[in-house]
């Protein structure tokens, strides 16, 4: 059987997309099957080297019409251990080609195996083609096995040596290709692993917000998916870029202070403070009615304005508004003051009244600041990380989740052709999660159809991509 053009530019054709093939399960298949046409067999199986035993990836019967394994599927078939009979594990043990032109004449080796399956099935295998898969340096990663060869009239044949040197050289690319498909797996592992230690890292560091990064996360890879299924065509590597970045989006706030980051009221660590100076300020006006100093008509009246004073800053330090009404009396005691022997203690120091006067939310002008530097941070410490080509999007989609298309984001102000398509939609993910959570300490988890509502508004004023937006409430209307 001789080995025609077309064959060989199919060998080609393999080659050149293992240079650029993101899904190398669908890459090994096509190898299995470019050997299966080049040696015109009818049935093939691909082995996967793990842990010492030879584990089914891929099978092909042709005749029989069956094709089992392959990307994300599992074959219902026990594993070959590597120091078995099997002429697959022989293959493997001693990194050499098995080429058998009729198993049920053949002594040498043993077929116990394939004879089993031809009982099973009422199949007939007889030409066999063992091929081992290994790296440069002679390591076995794997074995193909190629089954009965034919010719043109559909006849069972040898395979010949000229096809049998063809796909050798067609195994051993697989295994080129398989090893770096290990490397590749290991990285990404070290990498995954470097991420959920950031993760848990972040979590360690505040009791609020810790299923952010997770949750954030997948609302970006479900809507990719969501998206892909509704006619884009984003591909594997993008929502890969995608969702380590979200998982990385917030890895600055390492770097912002835990009593910021952890400010659930907004006195904080303040309000003890400022109950003991209340304490202290009517101990002092007891003694001052006690020694005769003030009537009784002044020190019922400061008592009852201290006791007011302190029923509003304790009402006031869980608020996550501030009202009209609160500001007027903010106003009225602001610059009140007891002069003492001990010194003038006031109602209100300056750091309290940049905490009463927060409009929404837990953090001052200065506070919130400081939090919105954490993508200063991010974009810092994802900058001294080397990503490579397969990941170069991602620290910038992370350093940009909290820009706007009009400009008014932050830290950088960009706009429009200046984000992204992922950054969009990490942005959009973002929102909408804290906007839904649950572990938010100063405010209630919104419901989501008002939270996809306030998506909608920002999208109306041009801070965020009105096309996703709209698919993303779709997205999550039909959760």
């Amino acid at each position: 059987m001789a080995i025609h053009h077309h064959d060989t530019e199919k060998i080609l054709e393999v080659i050149t997309d293992m240079s650029r093939e993101g899904d190398y399960s669908k890459l090994l298949e096509d190898i299995l099957g470019v050997g299966m046409e080049v040696s015109n067999s009818d049935g093939g199986t691909l082995y996967l080297l793990k842990e010492d035993e030879l584990r089914f990836f891929y099978m092909i019967t042709k005749s029989k019409k069956v094709r089992q394994g392959g990307r994300g599927k599992t074959i219902d078939l026990p594993p070959v251990p590597l120091d078995s009979v099997s002429v697959a594990s022989l293959c493997a043990r001693e990194k050499r080609m098995i080429c058998v032109a009729d198993v049920y004449n053949d002594e040498e080796y043993n077929w116990s195996g394939p004879k089993t399956y031809d009982e099973m099935t009422g199949y007939h295998t007889q030409s066999v083609l063992v091929l081992p898969l290994f790296d440069k340096e002679k390591n076995v990663l794997g074995v193909m096995q190629l089954i009965n060869a034919q010719d043109e009239d559909g006849n069972v044949i040898p395979f010949s040596t000229e096809v049998a040197e063809t796909v050798f050289q067609l195994s051993t690319l697989c295994g080129i290709l398989l090893n770096n498909i290990t490397l590749y797996d290991n990285i990404k592992g070290l990498l995954d692993s470097f991420i959920n230690a950031m993760i848990k890292a972040i979590e360690s560091r505040t009791p609020f917000n810790a299923s952010h990064t997770v949750h954030v996360a997948y609302y970006c890879g479900a809507f990719i998916d969501y998206l892909n299924k509704h006619g884009d065509n984003i591909p594997k590597s993008d929502r890969e870029q995608l969702v380590m970045a979200a998982m990385l989006h917030d890895i600055g706030k390492m770097i912002v202070k835990e009593e910021i980051l952890n400010k659930a009221t907004r006195f904080s660590g303040l309000y003890d403070g400022m109950m003991v100076r209340y304490d202290l300020i009517e101990c002092w006006l007891e003694n001052q009615f006690m020694e005769g100093l003030i009537e009784q008509p002044e020190y019922q009246k400061e008592t009852a304005f201290i006791q007011e004073v302190r029923s509003f800053i304790s009402r006031l330090n869980g608020a996550t508004f501030l009202l009209d009404e609160d500001k007027n009396f903010i106003e009225k005691i602001r610059s009140k003051s007891y002069v003492t022997k001990y010194g003038v203690i006031h109602i209100l120091t300056e750091e309290e009244l940049s905490c009463a006067y927060i409009k929404t939310g837990t953090l001052t002008a200065k506070e919130r600041e400081e939090i919105q530097r954490h993508v200063v941070y991010t974009n810092e410490i994802l900058d001294q990380l080397d990503f490579g080509k397969q990941y170069e999007d991602v620290r910038a989609i992370a350093a940009n989740h909290h820009e706007f298309l009009d400009g008014s984001g932050y830290p950088n102000h960009l706009k429009n052709d200046q984000l992204s398509k992922y950054a969009r939609i990490i942005t959009i993910s973002d929102i909408y999660d804290s906007l839904v959570a649950a572990d938010r300490p100063y405010k209630k988890p919104m419901p989501n159809e008002k939270a996809l509502a306030i998506l909608r508004e920002m999208a109306d004023e041009g801070k965020l991509d009105k096309q996703l937006v709209e698919s993303f409430s779709d997205f999550r209307s039909k959760r």
